[in-house]
């Protein structure tokens, strides 16, 4: 075999290993976040996107209050958004959670989703996206008044 060829492929070779490395390494290192306190629109959040990982979506849905034309969405009709597309879905993602603005009653979290999804020797496996989610306090609890698509996972 030509040394140029060799080459090529050691280094095809050597690209592919780090990349099943670093997905590894992310997909397996989870470290554990402290629980935030409930009370506070950074651990609403934080608990609806556990909830969302371990795919208890009940009680993700828990967590919402989002209206559609002055009605509060049930949990049929957001479950049936979300649920088809985790059992299809093999994509890993990590959530960090960014900035919070709190006016009033009105909270606002930003929330960066890292998501792995390995590609070729030259392609970057990770891919950031920035989620604002809305808050509102009623009744005494934070809760999420934006529809979370989870669209980031498909």
């Amino acid at each position: 075999m030509k040394s140029s060829n060799r080459f090529l492929l050691g280094f095809g070779i050597a690209i592919t290993i780090l990349v099943v490395i670093t997905v590894t390494l992310v997909v397996t290192n989870r470290g554990i976040a402290p629980l935030l306190p409930e009370n506070t629109p950074q651990g609403i959040v934080q608990r609806f996107l556990l909830a969302v990982q371990e795919h208890d979506f009940q009680k993700a849905y828990s967590y919402l209050h989002v209206e559609e034309k002055g009605v509060k969405l049930t949990y049929d009709d957001w479950a049936q958004s979300v649920t088809p597309r985790f059992q299809t879905s093999s994509t890993a993602w990590k959530a960090t959670l960014g900035k919070t603005v709190v006016t009033g009653d009105i909270a606002t979290v930003e929330v960066l989703i890292d998501i792995f999804q390995p590609g070729g020797p030259f392609e970057n496996p990770v891919r950031t996206q920035v989620d604002n989610y809305q808050l509102k306090q009623i009744s005494g609890s934070w809760l999420i008044t934006t529809r979370p698509w989870l669209y980031w996972f498909y």
